[in-house]
């Protein structure tokens, strides 16, 4: 139209116009996945008459730790020095898989697969054993069990389900592609992630000793507020619409 590039942004800022990039979202939500992240909250909020129930929830997820954690971030140098240089991260790093449980009282259980090793539906309810044992010495023992994992294949399995109805937990509902109504993704894998950020590990073992401090490093108060910033969550689903917190 004969106009420049910095004609049309001063034109635009006169029309009030602020340049902002959309946030990032983990997928795109048709209106069936919309839907179904209302209706699940609707029936989350409505379980029972209060939510001391969340005291007696466990929720479980797993997290790919790196063995080289490379952080990027702005260093304060002298005017005629330069920063140090960072490491790019290689396209497929060396990593291991952490499954972890955990409730308003803390962690539950934890493991680290062996090196190559991903979560099958036979391997997850071998987990689910050493939960369900773990559990009779924790605070959650005596009392109904409420259950949230997100909708991986393994969690869903027909092997899964089965011996979770032998457990007679109640499994909670989650829609999918909703990290944003997980615990541990909304509230410990971002802790966990910066926690991680410039640690490099070269053994297994580093790793675990690694991971047993972070949760041992953890207060009271940071496991409550995981799980108990789940109402809010829900209520702000349905409030718009669907879309993401």
């Amino acid at each position: 139209m004969g106009s420049t590039h910095s004609a049309v942004e001063r034109r635009l800022g006169a029309l009030g116009k602020l340049k902002k990039k959309g946030k990032w979202i983990p997928h795109k939500l048709s209106n069936f996945d919309l839907e179904r992240r209302v209706d699940m909250s609707l029936q989350l909020l409505t379980l029972h008459p209060n939510f001391n129930w969340l005291d007696h929830m466990a929720t479980s997820d797993e997290k790919w730790v790196l063995y080289e954690n490379h952080h990027r971030r702005a260093q304060w140098v002298d005017a005629d020095k330069q920063p140090e240089d960072v490491i790019k991260q290689e396209l497929h790093p060396k990593k291991i898989l952490l499954s972890f449980w955990w409730s308003v009282h803390g962690v539950l259980y934890w493991e680290l697969l062996p090196e190559g090793k991903t979560i099958t539906a036979d391997y997850y309810s071998s987990q689910l054993q050493k939960v369900k044992t773990k559990l009779k010495t924790s605070p959650l023992h005596g009392h109904r069990v409420h259950y949230l994992h997100d909708n991986a294949r393994s969690h869903t399995a027909k092997t899964t389900k089965s011996l979770l109805a032998t457990f007679h937990w109640t499994v909670l509902a989650h829609p999918p592609y909703s990290p944003d109504l997980a615990p541990s993704d909304y509230h410990l894998f971002s802790d966990m992630h910066r926690s991680l950020e410039g640690q490099d590990f070269k053994t297994k073992s580093e790793i675990e000793k690694w991971v047993k401090k972070y949760f041992d490093s953890k207060q009271p108060e940071f496991w409550r507020k995981g799980i108990e910033s789940l109402p809010t969550k829900w209520q702000t689903v349905v409030d718009k619409g669907g879309h993401y917190v």
